[in-house]
C-alpha cells in the first residue's frame, strides 16, 4: 500500500537587516510505496539514467549472489547423467533473453545479469561528464570500466557453460568440469560486482 506525504519546504530569504526575514511555504506533493519490488525500478534497454543504472547493479549482484548460492540447484546432473533443465540458470544470467523490444524491456525488469553492462556504461557517462565536487568525479573510471568488463567476460563465460553442457556426453567427467569452471567464474563475478558496488558506496553515489 501507498502512503502519500506532502513535505512542506520552508525557504528562509534573508533581508538586508539580520532581524527582517520572509518566508515562503512551497507545498511539494509526494509518494513512498512501501514494498515495491525492485523489478519496478528496472533500467530499462538503453536509458542512461545513473539512478536505475546502479539499482541494476545492485540487483544484478543479488541475483548472481542467489545463483552462488543454490548452485547445486541448477548445476545439476540427472539420473541418466545428463544436464538437467539449464534453462532456469541461463535465465538469471540473462542469456535466455530477446534483443529488442517491449519483450526485451518485460525480461529487463525481471533479469537484472540482462544487457548489465549497459548499467555500467550509463554510471561510465555519468561519471565522465560530471564535475570535481560530485560523486562521479570521485569515481575511478578507469577501474570501474575494468571490473566491468571482466564481469562481463565472465557472465558470458559461465552462459556458455551452460549451454555447453547440452552437448557433454553424459556421465562423464565432462560435465563436472562445464560445471566447475562455470561456478569460479560465479565467484569472481560476485567479487568483481562487490568490489564496483564498493566503488560507489565510497564516493557516496546515490541509492546506496
Amino acid at each position: 500500500m501507498c502512503t502519500y506525504m506532502l513535505t512542506l519546504t520552508l525557504v528562509v530569504t534573508s533581508l538586508s537587516t539580520p532581524q527582517a526575514t520572509s518566508r515562503r511555504a512551497v507545498l511539494l506533493g509526494g509518494s513512498a510505496c512501501a514494498g515495491v519490488p525492485a523489478a519496478a525500478l528496472a533500467r530499462t534497454p538503453g536509458s542512461d539514467d545513473v539512478g536505475e543504472a546502479i539499482q541494476q547493479i545492485r540487483d544484478a549482484d543479488a541475483a548472481l549472489r542467489r545463483l552462488q548460492r543454490e548452485w547445486s540447484t541448477y548445476a545439476c546432473i540427472d539420473k541418466e547423467g545428463r544436464a538437467c533443465n539449464i534453462d532456469a540458470a541461463r535465465k538469471i544470467l540473462g542469456g535466455v533473453a530477446p534483443q529488442r523490444g517491449d519483450a526485451a524491456i518485460a525480461v529487463a525488469k525481471e533479469t537484472p545479469l540482462y544487457r548489465i553492462d549497459g548499467a555500467f556504461a550509463a554510471v561510465r557517462k555519468f561519471a565522465l561528464s560530471a564535475d570535481g565536487d560530485s560523486w562521479g568525479g570521485a569515481l575511478d573510471v578507469t577501474e570501474f570500466v575494468e571490473r566491468g568488463e571482466e564481469v562481463v567476460f565472465a557472465l558470458k563465460k559461465v552462459d556458455d557453460s551452460f549451454y555447453g553442457v547440452v552437448f557433454a556426453s553424459k556421465g562423464t567427467t565432462q560435465l563436472e568440469r562445464l560445471y566447475a569452471e562455470a561456478k569460479q567464474s560465479v565467484d569472481r563475478t560476485v567479487a568483481d560486482l562487490d568490489f564496483m558496488l564498493q566503488m560507489l558506496r565510497e564516493v557516496q553515489a546515490p541509492g546506496l
